[in-house]
């Protein structure tokens, strides 16, 4: 894709995503706080749709060579996860409206911005030494004592280990029905 049509999508896309007032964070936080639906409703039909074919695509073609295998998860996943949630909340949004807003003309939510980006460039190094690295060697992947990363990867299993040999899309298939049912009791509860 060249850059001017780069360009053009990614101001498309802001004006979309302006004009709509989406926004990950706020979504909950609007059904939570107001019991306002409009906006979990549309992240519950992105995430659908998209859970769908992307997990159709990796069955059809598989995952690319080049691609880093993804590691497993356990509590780790959710404790960074409860942190990030954090981050979003105090910084008053995700990252697409935290750029909205200073498109808008909000010095406020600058701050926000630049700390985001100095965590962005922490992570890519982070990243980058991870994947460069053998797999299995979790003391050096996470910088924590292996001891730690050991109890929290039990059972034991090698990084790029599947616990289930199936295909993406009989994953992403429930998942994407979870989504839709979510949106269709949402639309419910409004009538």
């Amino acid at each position: 894709m060249s850059l001017i049509a780069a360009a053009i999508a990614g101001f498309i896309l802001g004006i979309l995503v302006q004009r709509s007032r989406f926004c990950m964070t706020g979504a909950i936080r609007d059904y939570i706080l107001f019991g306002i639906t409009r906006n979990l409703k549309m992240v519950c039909i992105i995430l659908g749709i998209t859970t769908f074919f992307y997990t159709l695509f990796l069955s059809i073609k598989g995952i690319p060579a080049h691609l880093p295998t993804m590691v497993p998860c356990g509590w780790f996943s959710l404790v960074g996860g409860i942190i990030f949630g954090i981050g979003m909340a105090i910084a008053g949004g995700c990252v697409t409206s935290t750029f909205n807003r200073i498109g808008e003309g909000s010095i406020n939510y600058l701050l926000s911005a630049i700390f985001m980006f100095i965590g962005i460039i922490i992570a890519s190094f982070t990243f980058w030494k991870y994947f460069t690295l053998p797999f299995g060697r979790y003391y050096e992947s996470f910088g924590v004592p292996y001891g730690l990363i050991w109890l929290a990867s039990f059972p034991k299993m090698k990084a790029g280990t599947a616990i289930f040999d199936l295909p993406p899309v009989l994953i992403g298939i429930p998942l994407s029905a979870i989504f839709f049912y979510i949106y269709y009791r949402l639309e419910k509860k409004e009538e």
